[in-house]
């Protein structure tokens, strides 16, 4: 069945490997640079401050309301694709243009990148403080660089930041999961990932290596799931269809 499924508009492999490639170039470049300067963070941030301390874009409504607009758009997004998903599969027919293949891929990108990598593991593991919260800019912790893992902080940390990660990874897997509004899909994921990222460097939440480190990782998270589903023998998309077949 599975040699039967029209699969070319997703993205082919090709093209997942060279984001990918362009994604790992660019982390690099990143953790390079912030490795020997690591006061770019500091000068970013410091760059946002008012004279009182305070972050510039969390005294402004604007700018709290166009996050707060962001996180209820998350949330709406993330209860619609088990739903789209189960109608697709049930109705056996594309819903928003997807069908419950791309609908399954998009939903595992979401609960790999943003929920386990980002949320559960990074955030609880990396100890680095948010701006806000350290010395150098009016808090009382240390600030540690982006790849030292020496910093105190114990949960919700400031590596990465979850808030892009989620806006890169909604844009880049479904870049990846469609043909003809890929390219406007890759506009959005920089487009919008990077407003995400100017919110909350610009409210102190994150840094500015912590928004690069999030879209690098969802891209690469992407790229990767996309080539187990559509260019792996051990996709389980292989197992799903065997096991939905007709008796």
């Amino acid at each position: 069945m599975t040699e039967h499924v029209p699969f070319e508009r997703h993205a082919d492999k090709r093209e997942t490997l060279v984001v990918a490639a362009i994604a790992a170039a660019l982390g690099l470049a990143t953790g390079l640079l912030f490795m020997f300067a690591p006061q770019i963070d500091i000068a970013v941030s410091r760059s946002f401050q008012l004279p009182g301390g305070e972050f510039a874009l969390s005294k402004s409504d604007f700018w709290r309301g166009l996050r707060e607009l962001f996180l209820r758009a998350f949330t709406i997004w993330y209860i619609a694709i088990p739903i789209a998903g189960v109608l697709a599969y049930r109705m056996a027919r594309p819903v928003m243009n997807l069908d419950w293949r791309r609908w399954l891929y998009i939903g595992c990108c979401s609960l790999i990148g943003p929920l386990l990598i980002v949320n559960v593991i990074l955030k609880e593991q990396w100890g680095r403080w948010r701006p806000r919260e350290v010395l150098e800019l009016g808090g009382n912790e240390g600030f540690t660089s982006v790849l030292d893992l020496a910093g105190s902080c114990d949960n919700n940390c400031s590596f990465v930041s979850g808030e892009v990660a989620s806006m890169v990874m909604i844009f880049i897997a479904l870049a990846f999961a469609t043909r003809h509004w890929r390219p406007i899909h890759y506009c959005l994921a920089v487009v919008l990932g990077g407003l995400e990222a100017l919110i909350r460097v610009g409210q102190g939440g994150h840094f500015l290596s912590d928004a690069i480190f999030a879209g690098v990782l969802m891209v690469l998270v992407a790229a990767a799931v996309h080539l187990w589903f559509f260019h792996s023998a051990f996709s389980p998309l292989r197992w799903l269809e065997r096991e939905s077949r007709p008796l």
